[in-house]
């Protein structure tokens, strides 16, 4: 199956693979991304920071390998290089990282490119700009970045209505308040501690697939 098969879908579940919440719990990268994907995720996101370009590569490649033989999505935080480099599927993109149209001359129409939005004012600059999915967050307080305001849920309710490509919500998602994302009618979600942080890896994946199908 095809990254655009996939992302055609909905009922998305998107799982950032943070190398500094994996080891607060003490994970080995690769069996987490085996078992995530045994256990019914579409995409894996590495994200990464103040490791060596060498090692990031190393840890990307490897990834690359598990994700595409289990025919989901493999994509990398930020770098694009990175991601251009281990045959990633693409790469996402923050709000201080290249601008979408440059990735997409390094990368080639059948990469995928996604971008982080956390404004209005963003999400206008950018919704012409050639990518793929939109991220809007964090929907919640989040942990991983503490300094970004939540959205103001009537706002993004507005603004999601008119996208007219693949978006997900992120930001302090997790199953005490996941009802509340679905409820606002938000078919796809990108998670990070909220899953790799659970008790039970196979049965908060189970559950959260079981809230986004009920709105798909």
């Amino acid at each position: 199956m095809s990254w655009k098969n996939i992302l055609s879908r909905n009922g998305l579940l998107y799982v950032i693979l943070d190398k500094e919440v994996i080891e607060q719990k003490q994970l080995d990268m690769f069996s987490l991304a085996e078992r995530l994907l045994n256990y019914g995720v579409d995409i894996l996101q590495f994200r990464f920071k103040n490791l060596s370009d060498n090692l990031a590569l190393r840890i990307a490649k490897k990834l690359s390998k598990i994700v595409h033989k289990r025919r989901a999505v493999f994509l990398v935080n930020d770098r694009v290089d990175i991601a251009y480099l281990s045959e990633a599927n693409g790469v996402h993109l923050g709000k201080d990282d290249i601008p979408p149209c440059k990735a997409r001359k390094i990368l080639g129409k059948k990469k995928i490119i996604g971008k982080s939005v956390h404004s209005l004012e963003e999400f206008n600059q950018f919704k012409n700009e050639p990518v793929d999915y939109f991220s809007f967050g964090p929907i919640f307080g989040s942990s991983i970045k503490p300094f970004l305001p939540p959205w103001d849920g009537a706002l993004l309710k507005k603004v999601i209505e008119k996208v007219k490509k693949k978006y997900f919500v992120i930001g302090g998602i997790n199953l005490r308040n996941v009802n509340l994302v679905v409820g606002m009618g938000i078919r796809n979600i990108a998670v990070c501690r909220g899953l790799i942080l659970s008790k039970d890896l196979k049965k908060t994946v189970s559950s959260f697939k079981r809230c986004l199908k009920e709105v798909s």
